[in-house]
């Protein structure tokens, strides 16, 4: 059986809203709340800001707007995973994981739908 690379186009884009929907249920209100005086508020920031732009490069022709953000995401996925305080068997660590490793993702395929 061989792959169905027509829907591949789908699947990038479906990754894409995927890691959007982890930065808004995880970084967005902290955003909202801001709170100058915690690290933590800035680094939501960036992975807000960061996100949206991994989202809107899917419509960019060239391929540094998702590479860059793909990058910055996936060196503060890194950060976090390894400044994870809590149990290494929980949910909230597989979900940081997954989210960086999409990062990964994007940071070595960037817009190629091959």
């Amino acid at each position: 059986m061989k792959p169905a690379r027509l829907l591949l186009p789908i699947a990038n884009f479906l990754m894409r809203l995927g890691a959007g929907f982890y930065i808004y249920l995880n970084h967005f209100p902290k955003v909202l709340d801001p709170n100058f005086q915690h690290f933590d508020f800035y680094l939501s920031a960036i992975f807000t800001i960061f996100g949206l732009l991994l989202i809107l490069g899917t419509f960019a022709k060239k391929q540094t707007l998702t590479v860059l953000s793909a990058l910055i995401l996936f060196a503060i996925s890194l950060y976090k995973i390894f400044t994870f305080a809590g149990d290494l068997e929980s949910l909230s660590f597989l979900s940081l994981l997954l989210f960086g490793m999409i990062n990964f993702f994007f940071l070595c395929n960037g817009n190629k739908n091959r």
